[in-house]
């Protein structure tokens, strides 16, 4: 995430601060919400967000949510393993 927000603050300060705050709404909806897509053969589930290339790869237990990465959709398909 810091990467990627790094990245948008060179080019535009308002779009960095619109990625940190839809990155953390996403994150915030995960422990919210009783909906998960499907998890992958590692237990991965994704969450893509709003206006950005971006998912939220996370794991769910039943106490907790686990953020494994922000990753974006243009790289190597699970290049954050």
């Amino acid at each position: 995430m810091r990467g990627a927000f790094l990245w948008y603050q060179e080019r535009n300060r308002a779009a960095a601060e619109s990625f940190r705050a839809t990155v953390r709404a996403a994150i915030d909806n995960l422990a919210a919400t009783t909906i998960h897509p499907a998890a992958d053969d590692q237990g991965n589930r994704k969450r893509m967000l709003k206006r950005f290339p971006y998912s939220v790869i996370y794991t769910l237990s039943d106490k907790a949510v686990t953020i494994i990465a922000i990753a974006h959709h243009r790289r190597r398909p699970k290049y954050w393993r």
